[in-house]
Order: C-alpha cells, then sequence, then structure tokens
C-alpha cells in the first residue's frame, strides 16, 4: 500500500515532512477519481501507511490502490504521446507527403492520450 500511496502523493518536496506529504493524498485521489468530496480522510492516509490498517477491502486502501492506476495509466499515456510526437517530427521530417496519412493518424491518437492537448 506504501508504493501506492507513494504514488498518489507524488515526490517528496525539499520542504515536505512525511506529514504534509501524506497529507495531499485525499485531495489527489479525489482529483483522480473525479469526485465531489474527499472519499479518503488524511487518518485514513496515515493508518495505511503506518500499517495499521491491513484490510485491502477497506474503503480508503480500494480509493487509493484505484487512483494510484489511474494516475500510472495518465502518466504511461502522456508518455506514449510524447514517443508520437517525437515520431511525427521525425516522419515530418523525412518526408511529410509520402507520411501524411500516417502522421494525421498518429496526431490524432497523440491527442487523445495526451487528454486532447
Amino acid at each position: 500500500m506504501r508504493n501506492e500511496i507513494a504514488v498518489v502523493a507524488g515526490p517528496k518536496e525539499w520542504g515536505d515532512t512525511r506529514g504534509s506529504w501524506l497529507a495531499r493524498v485525499p485531495k489527489a485521489v479525489r482529483r483522480a477519481l473525479r469526485t465531489e468530496k474527499e472519499t479518503v480522510s488524511h487518518r485514513a492516509v496515515r493508518g495505511l501507511w503506518y500499517g495499521e490498517i491491513t484490510d485491502p477491502d477497506h474503503h480508503a486502501a480500494r480509493d487509493v490502490r484505484r487512483a494510484a492506476e489511474i494516475i500510472k495509466a495518465r502518466k504511461e499515456a502522456a508518455a506514449l504521446a510524447r514517443n508520437y510526437q517525437t515520431l511525427i517530427g521525425k516522419m515530418n521530417a523525412s518526408d511529410p507527403d509520402f507520411f501524411s496519412a500516417e502522421i494525421a493518424r498518429l496526431e490524432r491518437v497523440a491527442r487523445l492520450l495526451g487528454g486532447g492537448t
């Protein structure tokens, strides 16, 4: 569970204590799951981190795990979109007329993977 919490909390900043780092998790879970209110409390996150909550079916454990999976998938999709953009640039540099159909397809896929950007 610590790995999932670390994914959701993100990297520790230079001024973060463990408590302030863990305090970011409830809002990050809410954003990842796109819910109106926080479904995981700071106390539940601390309980998961320190092993006080061991039930894998606990609602906080399920929500943190699901949020971590979503965050990982978004990062992988963004990395794939960057790879496609690199490939598009190389195809444009090589022969844009010959690769025009493939470039258009890759641009659509990269836009979808990158969240419409």
